[in-house]
């Protein structure tokens, strides 16, 4: 056993100064040319706070639920469910969903009726783009969110998908669907830059990712790249390499990251769907911040075949979408096994089971933790949080006080865990280390003083957590409910935008109660909850048990509907979405 001693502490409140501009620049020089100060600021940093514990649990290199037994598998075996329900939804002439955004539904309505084509609609989509990233003034800046798109490449599956429609042919309810990919994963004729200056460049993708090759399966134009922090290592989406993706809310505001670009065309209206991946909550902090619907899958649960290596054990790729049911149809179309992914082999078969199952939620209960969910540094969070507990008791959800222990070491052990993994890749290009943005390149020279024995410990930590959570969802609750984020899109300082910032006050305050789901494997996902005083977004986490995401497809079909007419779209001067 551990000399670990049982306690119900929360995460702890980042404190640290914040450098940018011209202090950015001279920390930078004084860290990579001044002996002993790197390892000063990584031991200040905290890296070393599992080193006071001996564990002698067995590692978990792999945040999969093993053995079945233990992790109760057999509890999410529905019978399979799939695309026939969106397919009776349309039967009936109804939109899938309610939302001002343009979904799905609406594109397809829209070919089948031949008010439109997709040919029309991708010219439409290119001038969009194009207006979308033209810098008019200080005040009113570009969208930034696509990256790498090709017109003609646009047209071209477009036109492809017309002549479908025309032959009454078509792939399904993706068809002629734009759909942005995040530059972390491989679309065929570009390149995968992972938000650097160097990586892949003047290298395209030979061939598309397993997850892009699926949606093209069924149809989908891959508009193009999307915008994102740089090798993923932040939370902000501030890139001077790749460019700083705005919140179309108030674009004096971040996306967040690192997949901002991705929730930033989404929220923009150029597409109803694109794809992200999230190691840190880099799929559920932006949707949080931009008002959109994101998952991120159990791991595993998405080939990650094309998917560049940054995490091998946090990281898993999954989609955002403008409206739940689109969220649950593109997960739909990319989860599954994988022939080329050993990781995707041991998993039951993803369904949608349970999706339109939202009048009477009385079969579910729905685990608190109070004194973590407090843990927000915006009143309005706090407000939505109960109203949407409120809506949920009066569909006959029960609510479970839970906690969850050692929290605060899950947390330390999933920044270990997961910068271990991004500086050892990042060790292959030391040659380039120099085209890093400054708060990486500050950053990679203090990560030189992890030692072995500290990513080890963080395997160990994460056995236990997982112990916590299997009995957790075994015994007590089906789902966990906290805010996504503790604050809403943090503002954009200007000058932070030309060579990055350190702001651990707002990385910290972002992603504590997300980094839970990456480290243990399980799925957890955003739903918009509502704006607090500025107008910005806010978000709410439903997390659950392994492979269950079916469930959290349903709860945020729930939530859409407790949100109903109170969504809101971003101001005009940042609205793209008149496609149709």
């Amino acid at each position: 056993m551990s000399d670990r001693q049982d306690n119900v502490e929360v995460t702890k409140n980042p404190k640290a100064p914040i450098v940018r501009y011209f202090s950015l620049l001279i920390l930078n020089f004084l860290v990579e040319w001044i002996p002993g100060l790197s390892k000063f600021l990584f031991y200040d940093s905290g890296f070393t706070a599992l080193r006071k514990f001996k564990y002698d649990d067995s590692l978990t290199a792999i945040p999969l639920p093993l053995p079945k037994e233990e992790f109760g598998l057999n509890k999410v075996e529905h019978s399979v469910v799939g695309l026939e329900i969106f397919e009776e939804k349309e039967n009936k002439a109804e939109p899938i969903g309610s939302t001002e955004y343009l979904t799905a539904w609406h594109f397809r309505e829209a070919y089948l009726s031949g008010r439109i084509t997709p040919s029309q609609v991708a010219k439409n989509l290119i001038a969009k783009i194009e207006a979308a990233h033209t810098f008019t003034s200080p005040t009113e800046p570009s969208i930034e969110g696509f990256y790498q798109y090709d017109h003609d490449e646009i047209l071209r599956q477009a036109e492809e998908s017309t002549a479908r429609y025309a032959q009454n042919e078509s792939l399904g309810p993706l068809d002629g669907v734009p759909v942005g990919i995040k530059d972390e994963i491989d679309v065929k004729g570009f390149e995968t830059r992972v938000g650097t200056a160097f990586i892949n460049r003047g290298n395209k993708a030979q061939q598309d990712a397993t997850l892009v090759r699926r949606l093209r399966e069924k149809g989908a134009i891959i508009v193009g790249k999307t915008s994102m922090h740089e090798l993923g290592m932040d939370i902000t989406g501030n890139n001077p390499v790749a460019k700083t993706p705005r919140n179309p809310y108030d674009p004096n505001h971040y996306c967040g990251g690192s997949s901002g670009g991705s929730a930033a065309v989404v929220a923009a209206g150029l597409c109803p769907i694109s794809i992200g991946c999230d190691g840190g909550g880099s799929i559920r902090v932006p949707a949080s911040f931009c008002g959109l619907y994101g998952l991120k899958p159990t791991t595993g649960r998405v080939p990650s075949k094309g998917t560049f290596p940054l995490t091998f054990t946090c990281g898993v790729s999954g989609p955002f979408a403008s409206s739940a049911a689109d969220l649950a149809l593109t997960y739909y179309a990319i989860a599954g096994k994988d022939p080329e992914d050993p990781n995707t082999y041991h998993q039951p078969s993803p369904t949608l089971y349970g999706f339109y199952l939202t009048n009477t939620l009385t079969d579910l209960k729905i685990g608190i933790y109070s004194a973590w969910n407090q843990q927000v540094q915006n009143s309005a969070i706090t407000t939505a949080l109960h109203e949407f507990i409120d809506a949920f008791k009066l569909r006959g959800a029960q609510i479970v006080e839970i906690e969850i222990p050692e929290l605060e070491e899950a947390r330390n052990a999933h920044l270990i865990a997961i910068l271990s993994e991004i500086h050892h890749i990042v060790n292959r290009y030391k040659e380039h280390r120099n085209k890093l943005t400054y708060p990486n390149r500050i950053l990679h020279v203090i990560l030189e003083h992890l030692a072995v024995s500290d990513y080890i410990q963080s395997q160990q930590v994460r056995t236990r957590i997982m112990r916590h959570l299997s009995n957790l969802f075994e015994n007590s609750v089906d789902l966990i409910l906290t805010p996504t984020s503790g604050i809403t899109a943090p503002q954009i300082h200007p000058r932070a935008l030309s060579y990055g910032e350190v702001n651990s006050n707002v990385t910290g305050n972002a992603i504590r109660f997300v980094q839970l789901a990456n480290f243990t494997g399980i799925p957890g996902i955003n739903v918009p909850a509502g704006y607090d005083e500025k107008g910005l977004p806010i978000g709410l986490q439903f997390m659950a048990r392994w492979y269950n995401e079916a469930l959290l497809l349903r709860v945020a079909n729930v939530s859409q509907e407790i949100l109903g007419d109170r969504r809101k779209q971003p101001g005009k001067e940042l609205w793209f979405g008149d496609l149709l």
